[in-house]
């Protein structure tokens, strides 16, 4: 409320205090994110540790999974006769939650291949966070830590990405204001706390670290891929190549933006003026795809294979086929979830946490993206972006399209696994930018000035019921952490 109440000074022509305004709003959102942190699952690990403290479910993994690299293992350093153990669980013994012992329930989300335990999620965390802090502290980096650290990059980079694109719109006199009145306080709330970002916040385990890390280095190959129009050089492509690359080793459907980026890289460029520059592109791709490639050989033999189907968890018990080939009327049921399902409440108190919601495949309180992040309603008002920018920047557009393409996919992808929190913020994330832009692009071709009040109310009005649904997400995080529900 103290930040909408700012927004609204900060519109009131007092631009004199902008600087100070956006420094102030900035370091509450980092409070906000570090908050979470704190008060998340399992709050009590995070300050960085010198002994390795693992929790449930699948919580501080990575730093596992790091000590067994130092000791030259790829899987996580369990008891063998342990691993017999749990192979040899019945599936009507793991069909009954109640009954299943913590100790084995540790284990769900790995992946279990000739008597060993292997983590399947990718690599590419470690690589950037948890193997650099413990090599120069020697202390071990908490989930938390790392969580809220990626919330502010990921914040950093679409406030980076939003201010490159009003800059290059307005160099083309698509956007004809001074670009103070976009980039403001209002638009801050919207890329901070109206993301979805709380919902990686529910359980602070290696899923959310492999999903925030993927936006992370998915967001830094798009704002560089976006800084090409103004130089095509050798290192931005360098490096636009290592952060996709990267971003496939934490997530292996992050590959689609690698192909959409390189189509058309060579469409917009050509190839034989910078085939140089292509070269450099590639040396971090296949080099990390090598890696890649022979880390799941090692463990699986197969370059392909993750260790996905090799899943010990109750969602795979009846068999990863069965799991896999859901109906086509599942299909549909979690696309209207991951989009438009409503928060339950848990009393008539408005300030109360959702429901841990029922009909979902998670123990997760799932609100659909739509609820979460409204704004991405204006979304529909792209056209007017599309017609100006590919008349006058088709780079801008081709940008856009690529963001939209592959958060398309994700939704599509997600939507077929099933319907989860984390799976919202997957595709949310690369709409944000875009609907904002289309918001800006529409209202400033609007004569009417009726209809520019009220679509402007209705901006408003999203921002603080996305405000509302976030605060209560935040809300559910600390009951059903301190419950014991998650």
């Amino acid at each position: 409320m103290l930040m909408i109440f700012i927004s609204i000074i900060s519109n009131l022509k007092l631009n004199k205090y902008n600087n100070i305004l956006y420094l102030f709003v900035f370091c509450c959102i980092v409070v906000v994110y570090c908050v979470l942190a704190i008060n998340s699952y399992s709050s009590i690990h995070f300050l960085p540790t010198r002994n390795l403290n693992i929790y449930f479910y699948t919580g501080n993994y990575y730093n596992w999974l790091m000590t067994s690299f130092f000791k030259f293992k790829l899987n996580l350093d369990v008891n063998t006769d342990f691993v017999n153990y749990l192979s040899n669980l019945s599936k009507e013994f793991l069909s009954n939650q109640s009954s299943i012992p913590m100790e084995v329930k540790m284990f769900y989300d790995t992946s279990i291949y000739n008597n060993k335990i292997y983590l399947y999620f990718g690599i590419t965390p470690i690589i950037l966070f948890y193997a650099p802090f413990y090599l120069i502290t020697h202390f071990f980096i908490s989930d938390q830590i790392v969580c809220a650290f990626l919330s502010i990059l990921i914040f950093v980079l679409q406030l980076l990405i939003l201010k490159t694109f009003l800059l290059y719109l307005k160099q083309v006199n698509i956007l004809k204001k001074d670009i103070k009145k976009y980039f403001n306080i209002t638009t801050l709330i919207i890329l901070s706390l109206c993301s979805g970002i709380a919902l990686t916040y529910i359980s602070i385990t290696v899923h959310s670290i492999a999903v925030l890390t993927s936006i992370f280095c998915q967001l830094v190959a798009i704002y560089l891929f976006l800084l090409l129009k103004d130089k095509f050089s050798k290192a931005k492509m360098f490096f636009v190549g290592l952060f996709l690359a990267l971003a496939v080793g934490s997530r292996p459907q992050s590959i689609l933006l690698l192909l959409l980026v390189f189509v058309f890289m060579l469409y917009m460029f050509g190839i034989k003026k910078y085939l140089k520059q292509y070269i450099f592109f590639f040396i971090p791709i296949i080099f990390y795809g090598t890696i890649l490639a022979l880390y799941n050989y090692l463990r699986f033999h197969s370059i392909f294979d993750f260790g996905y189907t090799y899943q010990f968890s109750p969602v795979y018990q009846k068999g990863i086929l069965q799991n896999l080939n859901h109906s086509f009327i599942d299909f549909i049921k979690n696309i209207f979830l991951n989009l438009f399902h409503l928060p339950i409440f848990t009393s008539l108190n408005p300030l109360c946490a959702f429901k841990n919601c029922n009909n979902v495949s998670y123990f997760e309180p799932m609100i659909g993206g739509f609820i979460v992040c409204p704004i991405i309603f204006f979304l529909v008002f792209i056209k007017k972006f599309f017609v100006e920018s590919f008349a006058k920047n088709k780079y801008m557009f081709f940008v856009v399209i690529i963001m939209l393409i592959t958060s398309f996919f994700y939704f599509l992808l997600n939507s077929y696994i099933g319907s989860n929190a984390r799976f919202v913020v997957e595709y949310i994330f690369l709409l944000l930018v875009p609907s904002i832009i289309s918001f800006y692009v529409f209202t400033e071709n609007i004569k009417n000035k009726k209809i520019y009040d009220v679509i402007n109310i209705l901006f408003f009005v999203f921002v603080i019921f996305g405000l509302y649904v976030n605060i209560n997400l935040i809300n559910c995080i600390f009951i059903m952490s301190k419950n014991g529900m998650i």
